[in-house]
């Protein structure tokens, strides 16, 4: 089955029968590959385009081949925007007539790449490929990179920057943070709650971040400043 071929669905294909053994990065991409099921196939590659790990409903070869081309693509995207002096790109999306290829870099040195047909509930997938970068690099070792980070020039004692992703059924959740001192990236999201003030809702995230410690962080919706405790 190609991915030209392929009609909208509901089900999920099973995977391609594998020609290389599981890895680490196996069970990553295997969820990546399971946040829905119009997903075709999600993929990791290197800076030359080599396959380093897969999950496919498609033959292997092509699942491959394919993210290797949308490294080139992402490449020349990036290329292009640093020679205008628009910044260097870190994600691509590209969008057919039966299907949307996402390729988002995890580090300078990695990509993950994923086709799905559409419909994908868009939200529950960018929330699953972010969690897929995450757990690439706490499992390769890979510090947060620069793109992914929150702004803390200009932060005073005290601010917090916070950086947001879609969240299903919340509207938006925390990924990371930064005060002028640190900076961290969220592992989890571990509840949710709201606080009515007199003139705002406080909108508060109980999170763990990388180094294992846990924080509340608190959104002020009608200023839109963060604060956290502990």
């Amino acid at each position: 089955m190609t991915a030209a071929g392929a009609g909208r669905r509901s089900w999920r294909a099973p995977e391609a029968p594998r020609d290389q053994n599981e890895s680490a990065f196996t069970p990553i991409l295997r969820r990546l590959y399971e946040a829905d099921p119009r997903v075709l196939y999600s993929v990791f590659v290197d800076t030359e385009g080599e396959c380093i790990d897969y999950v496919s409903s498609l033959d292997p070869f092509e699942a491959k081949v394919a993210g290797a081309h949308a490294l080139v693509l992402l490449n020349e995207l990036r290329e292009r925007r640093q020679q205008l002096g628009a910044g260097a790109a870190y994600v691509l999306e590209l969008a057919t007539d039966t299907s949307e290829l996402w390729a988002r870099r995890v580090s300078e040195e990695y990509t993950v790449v994923v086709l799905m047909q559409l419909g994908v509930d868009r939200p529950l997938l960018q929330h699953a490929l972010c969690t897929a970068c995450r757990e690439f690099r706490h499992e390769v070792g890979i510090e947060l990179p620069i793109w992914e980070r929150p702004a803390t020039k200009g932060l005073k004692e005290g601010e917090l920057n916070v950086t947001v992703r879609p969240a299903v059924g919340w509207g938006y959740a925390p990924s990371a943070f930064a005060q002028a001192d640190e900076q961290l990236e969220i592992t989890d999201v571990l509840g949710r709650w709201d606080e009515p003030s007199h003139q705002s809702t406080h909108v508060c995230f109980r999170v763990r971040t990388t180094d294992g410690r846990e924080w509340t962080l608190v959104h002020d919706t009608a200023t839109d400043r963060w604060s956290r405790t502990l």
